[in-house]
């Protein structure tokens, strides 16, 4: 790896696995650092190229999306499974990083605290307001780097258990575990990264121990207008419940499942909870303040009178 000038650090990738030996059929998990120094690199393409002992390749696309085998979006390090066993053995890494088009930025943001934002606190019986947490934009944090290409060479696996003859059927699609839901006035917006899939089954129920052990049993979603454009990215998805009535404080709980074309069908995905609330606008409750002592002050005026 080299740069172009001796004052500029590299980006590098380090390639490792989740574990040196797998067991058939289990899945191994590809991650892939991109930094620079002891910042992550946004924006690449990066592709694992995993070969086995007799020379036989496999590629995989990893993302940095939060999602999947990535756990958080947009800290440098690219994740993917990898199920395509084809024999039994050692298999060895080589991975694939390209920027183009100056999409690679350096993010300058630091790991978010774990510490929850207190909005106030109590000080002698009078509620004192903390200043409000500042928001920062991602790209007020990031700085564009410019095009790069790099070839890294990296971690391997053993993998037993193969079967000799042919390999059982498909593997279900992945478990959706992103999913997320907020109420809209009478309809509800779920955020979602999607898999390859066929179709999706969504459910929805008022309890989430139903949806949870009995998800086939919930009330459904008409998903015909369901329709993902790229697979391992965020899109939307709005709804609007048909069978049941929206009303203030009302908890609606959702999941849902994805669907290959073998009709093989994922485990049921996190579930979301979306929850109706409303507020009376400052104009009705300035009204109705107005009101109410207009009220007051003509009724003690006839008292004084009387």
């Amino acid at each position: 790896i080299t740069t172009k000038s001796p004052t500029v650090l590299p980006v590098i990738a380090t390639v490792h696995v989740n574990q040196s030996t797998g067991h058939f059929p289990s899945p191994m998990i590809v991650h892939v650092q991109v930094s620079q120094g002891f910042l992550p690199v946004l924006g690449a393409k990066v592709t694992a190229i995993i070969e086995t002992g007799h020379g036989s390749q496999e590629t995989l696309a990893l993302w940095d999306n939060g999602a999947g085998a990535d756990t958080v979006k947009n800290d440098g390090i690219h994740s993917g499974y990898f199920r395509s066993y084809q024999e039994n053995g050692r298999y060895s890494l080589k991975v694939l990083v390209q920027a183009r088009n100056n999409t690679a930025r350096l993010s300058m943001r630091s790991p978010q605290s774990c510490a929850m934002y207190v909005p106030g606190y109590v000080n002698h019986g009078e509620i004192v307001l903390n200043s409000p947490r500042p928001e920062v934009k991602d790209k007020e944090m990031e700085v564009k780097i410019e095009d790069f290409s790099r070839v890294t060479s990296g971690d391997s696996f053993i993998i037993p258990g193969v079967p000799s003859g042919p390999l059982p059927g498909k593997f279900p699609p992945a478990k959706i575990t992103d999913l997320k839901a907020k109420s809209q006035a009478d309809h509800i917006l779920l955020s979602i990264c999607f898999f390859p899939a066929d179709h999706y089954k969504i459910r929805m129920s008022g309890n989430s121990m139903q949806l949870r052990d009995h998800f086939d049993k919930a009330t459904q979603v008409n998903t015909s207008g369901l329709m993902p454009k790229e697979a391992n990215f965020k899109e939307t998805f709005e709804f609007k419940p048909e069978t049941l009535k929206i009303q203030n404080g009302t908890k609606v709980y959702i999941a849902i499942q994805a669907v290959d074309n073998a009709n093989l069908t994922s485990d049921i995905s996190n579930i979301a909870r979306a929850r109706r609330e409303y507020y009376p606008s400052f104009i009705s409750y300035t009204i109705n303040v107005a009101t109410i002592i207009v009220a007051v002050v003509g009724a003690a005026a006839i008292i004084h009178i009387f």
